[in-house]
This record gives structure tokens, C-alpha cells and sequence, in this order.
């Protein structure tokens, strides 16, 4: 077995005799224009294109060659955002990523811009990868693998005639750029690691073979020189990766020390919003044993329930039975009662009436707390009480607006028969006129008076 050489190959500048070798790859420039952008493209992949050439064939002059063009020496849009190094298109069956990039494609003779969708790749291994594995797997193709595998030139005829490229001079170009950077050299390579075989001749005149022995021992020597350099190459990329590594280390580090000084700052607005609850809790606690006080010593306690309403509603109201559809009728209008499980909006909602004509046929401005039991009307009541009706005489914990609902009448109008106006209230024993106009008017429990009852909308209330 003859032992291919591990150096990175001269790029050679020389003036071009032949056409075929100085195909420009853009408008302007030719293949020695390049040769720095190709020094370093060859530099950093040529071991991939090495390495899919043992794996499966495909020459790693072509690959390389195929590289450099495709993707502008590395430069372009496809390669540096899609890792994209070969042009290759997402294809029937690709599942992987995609990014949808414009290409230059010749048709009929015509060269045009078309937006096509190309395979996008995590890293620059996974192109060379799927590059190799592209061809291996294409019927077109086939007959490419069935040559000779250093036999650049039939794989370039053969990938223009496979239809890898619409450029009718691709071919050309393949070749010309293998040619310009003796990337052939690589096909006589035979793996990155440092293998080799001296392939001597174990007959018995192999000792007396002064010639062998001596071409035996210029291949060990240039064997071990390229050792050594490859050896130098592999340690500059491991000092270059703990430099990485030391600086991400200390990034690392210092992210560490951002987050815990954030942690902490957390954990000391956490222990002062601690510690000001408590401070709320504490005075709430203070809030509420005063409260308490103040209603132990409040004289009229005992007429209230700890929400403020009157604990004398409940019989204000006599019980009425309801029919199916949940109503009674009182002095000829239809009404229903409030119960501790649905407030103004379902009853309004229950008997498909507006919520705002509910609060208007009852004389009230918002959906107060009303106790059970109390009457609500479903159409407007009476201004008019037809039946004679004696006066009615307050009694402990009734109000003008729960007289109104008791007989039906429009609160207005009670007011106005009564000579009274809103938010006033007749004492306890006054008595007040249903049907007919009051002489006088009653004497007042208190002026202007609102029922300390809170409203579920956080405003409104009985109109007095």
C-alpha cells in the first residue's frame, strides 16, 4: 500500500496558459484572485473532505473543489447562515432544517435569479457529511462510484452530466480549481490519523536490497516529518481550545457572580416585603380589635348586623309563594324575591329583562346587598295604590324604600305623597300615606340618611 502524505499543499500562483484553467468565478475575478480565500478554505477542511473520502468514496479533490465554488470559499450567504457548503437544495424526503435562499440557475441558455430552498446544517461536518451521503444515495450518481476514485477528472464530467449544476461549464471549473490548488494531492491521502504501512518485500532478498531499504527509510523520514507537523497543527488547535475554554470559564464566572448578586437582591426585597406585611398585618389586627370596640360600645348594635344592614329586614316582608316561573304578584305587578344565591344581574338575566330597567322599576342605582326574602319587581310598580290603604306606621328597621317594594309603589311617588325627599326617613311610630296626600310631614328619624350596605360594583344604592 502506498502511503498518501499529510501536508497541506503550496498554493501555487501560476499564470494560466489554458483557458480551461482560469474560469472566473464571479464577473471580475479569476481562480488566482482567490488563492488566499483558498489557502484558508483548504486549511480548515480539507481533513473533512479526507474524511468522507474514506468513508465513501467521493475523491476529496471534488469535494473540496465543489466547496470552494459553491460556497464562495466559505464566504457566501448559504454557507455562512445554513453551514450550506455544496448548494444543495431541500429535495423530496429531507425532514431537516431549511432556509430559502436566491440562486443564480441557467435555463435554455439563460442564466436568471430564482428563490429556492436549500438544507440548512448545524455545523460545517454535517454539510460535508450529507454531501457525501447525497451522492452515495442518487441513482444519477451511481455510476460515479463505479471509476476510478482518484480520478478527478471523470468525476467532474460526471457530476455536470448527472445534472449536479445547471451551469453548462461546471465541469470545467471543477477541474480548473483542482488543478490551480493541486488538490488532487488530497486523494492520495489515507486517513487524518497517523497510520502507515511501509509495504516492504518480505522475500529474502529484501536485506540485500540496498536500494528498497534506503527508499524504505526516505519514506519513514518524510513519514515523520509530516508527523511532526501534523502534530504541531493539532497542538496550536488545542491551545487555541483551552484559550476558548479559560474564556468561557470566566464568563462563566462572572455570570455566576451577576446572578448571585441579583439572588441576593431578590432575597432582600422578598424579606422587606416580609416584613411590611407583617407591619399591614399588625395594624389590621389593630384596625379590627377597634372596630369591635367601638360596635361593643355602640348603642344602636344591637338593630345592626356586623355589615351595617338591619337585622329586622328579614320581617319587613311577608313570605309569598312563588309560582314555577319563580313569581308572586303584589298590588298587580309582577315580582319575585331576593335570594342569598343570585343577585340583581341573574335576576335580570332569569327573567330576560334588561339590568338597567331592573334597577329603574325598583328604585335602585346599583346591585346593593339586599337580605333574603325582600320583594323585587319585574315591571314598574304602582303609582297608585287601587285599593284604600290605611297609613302605614314605621316600624323598627323599615326604610321609604322597603315600604315602597312592601306595597308596590313608586318610591317617588311615596316621597311626594309624604312631603319628603330623598334620603329622608321618618322616625320609628310616624306614619306614613299610601294613597292619599300626608297633612304634614313626618317627624325625621335622621337627616339624609344612606343604609351602610355595600354594593357588589362599588357604587350605587337605594334611592330613599
Amino acid at each position: 500500500m502506498k502511503t498518501r502524505p499529510f501536508v497541506i499543499p503550496a498554493i501555487a500562483l501560476l499564470l494560466c496558459g489554458n483557458a480551461a484553467l482560469c474560469n472566473p468565478t464571479s464577473n471580475n475575478t479569476t481562480l488566482e484572485d482567490h488563492a488566499p480565500q483558498a489557502e484558508q478554505y483548504i486549511k480548515q477542511y480539507y481533513r473533512l473532505a479526507v474524511q468522507e473520502m474514506e468513508r465513501t468514496l467521493v475523491p476529496a479533490s471534488i469535494t473540496l473543489a465543489q466547496g470552494m465554488l459553491e460556497s464562495g470559499f466559505g464566504t457566501s450567504e448559504l454557507a455562512q447562515r445554513a453551514n450550506n457548503h455544496f448548494g444543495i437544495k431541500c429535495h423530496k424526503g429531507w425532514t431537516g432544517d431549511t432556509y430559502s435562499h436566491e440562486s443564480s440557475e441557467t435555463l435554455n441558455g439563460k442564466t436568471k435569479p430564482i428563490l429556492s430552498c436549500f438544507r440548512s446544517y448545524g455545523d460545517v461536518l454535517e454539510s460535508f457529511k450529507d454531501h457525501s451521503d447525497f451522492l452515495a444515495s442518487r441513482s444519477n450518481y451511481s455510476f460515479l462510484f463505479q471509476s476510478n476514485t482518484k480520478d478527478y477528472k471523470s468525476w467532474a464530467k460526471g457530476l455536470s452530466k448527472a445534472g449536479y449544476a445547471t451551469d453548462p461549464n461546471y465541469a470545467k471549473k471543477l477541474i480548473a480549481t483542482i488543478e490551480m490548488y493541486n488538490l488532487s494531492e488530497f486523494d492520495q491521502f489515507q486517513s487524518p490519523e497517523l497510520s502507515f504501512n511501509l509495504n516492504y518485500n518480505s522475500s529474502s532478498d529484501f536485506n540485500n536490497d540496498l536500494s528498497s531499504l534506503k527508499t524504505q527509510i526516505n519514506n519513514l523520514e518524510s513519514l515523520l516529518q509530516k508527523s511532526a507537523s501534523y502534530k504541531s497543527d493539532l497542538e496550536q488547535q488545542l491551545h487555541s481550545k483551552q484559550s476558548t475554554l479559560n474564556e468561557l470559564k470566566i464568563q462563566q464566572q462572572l455570570l455566576k457572580q451577576e446572578l448571585d448578586a441579583k439572588i441576593n437582591n431578590i432575597h432582600s426585597s422578598l424579606n422587606a416585603q416580609n416584613e411590611l406585611i407583617g407591619n399591614l398585618e399588625a395594624r389590621l389586627s389593630q384596625t379590627e380589635n377597634i372596630q369591635k370596640s367601638m360596635l361593643k360600645s355602640d348603642p344602636m348594635r344591637s338593630y345592626f348586623n356586623a355589615d351595617g344592614s338591619s337585622k329586622q329586614h328579614g320581617a319587613i316582608f311577608p313570605a309569598q309563594q312563588l309560582n314555577s316561573d319563580g313569581i308572586f304578584y303584589q298590588s298587580g305587578k309582577k315580582a319575585t324575591l331576593i335570594r342569598a344565591d343570585r343577585n340583581l344581574v341573574d335576576i335580570a338575566q332569569q327573567h330576560a329583562i334588561s339590568y338597567q330597567d331592573l334597577l329603574k322599576y325598583n328604585d335602585l342605582e346599583g346591585d346593593v346587598l339586599l337580605d333574603e326574602g325582600y320583594y323585587i319587581y319585574l315591571e314598574p310598580k304602582a303609582s297608585q295604590l287601587k285599593s284604600a290603604v290605611q297609613p302605614h306606621q314605621i316600624k323598627r328597621g323599615e326604610t321609604m324604600h322597603s315600604i315602597a317594594q312592601l306595597y308596590g309603589i313608586k318610591l317617588s311617588k311615596l316621597h311626594k305623597k309624604n312631603h319628603l325627599i330623598q334620603g329622608e326617613e321618618p322616625k320609628v311610630g310616624e306614619f306614613v300615606f299610601l294613597n292619599k296626600n300626608n297633612d304634614k310631614k313626618p317627624e325625621l328619624r335622621y337627616e339624609h340618611s344612606t343604609i351602610a350596605q355595600e354594593t357588589n360594583f362599588n357604587g350605587g344604592g337605594i334611592q330613599r
